[in-house]
């Protein structure tokens, strides 16, 4: 008998906005009224003001493709940060570019909440009339204008950014396959790079999950979309690609 159910977000679980409504509320409420347990599985941070927005505060999460997993209370459970070193020599190669850094409660940036608004219009970020989402509703887990030694002294959970230059695209190949024991690239889309640890992905999270509640794979049910959903929809017997 199933006792969880994982679902990933964007393109499975959120609505044409990428939000949450009350439908989706609502299923989620009952649920668990009915017993069992429900845990988003996302490449999303899922830091507080986004969780926040979509209402999720009452769940397991799993974010970041399966590097940091909290309790509905907020506490982690597990977490496995980029390695240290590799979070430098990143640096020291493309630092000033407009990329995310997550550490487990804010997104880090070198550029200014300004240039990061222009980059989501030119990414095509339409704000819709009837939508509450808002670029700066985005923006309020992020940390700005931020320096190297601001970065390294945090954990690093996850680096993403999108390049259109090709040479710079090979450029960042490059450091991935020198790299490729310690980190693995899970984009959602084209000429997106997505960073994490080489260690996890969605499914190793899911069996964290399930040994924390001491449940077998055969009582979990999970729901993806996506690439970086492969490993966690091939894991368990009881799977949904949507």
């Amino acid at each position: 008998m199933i006792k969880l159910f994982v679902s990933d977000l964007d393109g499975t679980l959120l609505n044409e906005m990428h939000m949450t409504d009350s439908f989706i509320l609502e299923t989620i409420q009952l649920v668990k009224e009915n017993g069992y347990l429900f845990s988003t599985a996302t490449g999303r941070s899922l830091h507080e003001h986004e969780v926040n927005r979509l209402q999720l505060n009452n769940c397991f999460r799993i974010s970041m493709n399966g590097v940091l997993i909290k309790n509905p209370q907020g506490e982690v459970l597990y977490s496995q940060p980029i390695d240290s070193k590799c979070i430098e020599e990143f640096l020291e190669l493309f630092y000033g570019m407009d990329c995310d850094y997550s550490s487990d409660d804010f997104t880090l940036s070198t550029i200014s909440m300004e240039e990061k608004i222009e980059f989501f219009k030119k990414d095509g970020f339409k704000e819709i009339a009837g939508s509450p989402l808002r670029i700066r509703d985005f923006l309020m887990d992020y940390k700005f204008n931020q320096n190297k030694e601001d970065i390294k002294n945090k954990n690093i959970y996850k680096i993403n950014c999108t390049i259109t230059d090709q040479t710079i695209q090979e450029q960042f190949r490059s450091f991935i396959d020198k790299h490729k024991d310690l980190i693995v690239n899970a984009p959602a889309e084209e000429n997106h790079f997505e960073l994490t640890s080489k260690q996890v992905n969605k499914g190793h999270a899911v069996s964290v999950l399930l040994k924390h509640l001491k449940l077998e794979k055969e009582k979990v049910m999970v729901f993806g979309d996506g690439g970086n959903d492969l490993e966690m929809l091939s894991m368990f017997p009881y799977s949904c690609a949507m």
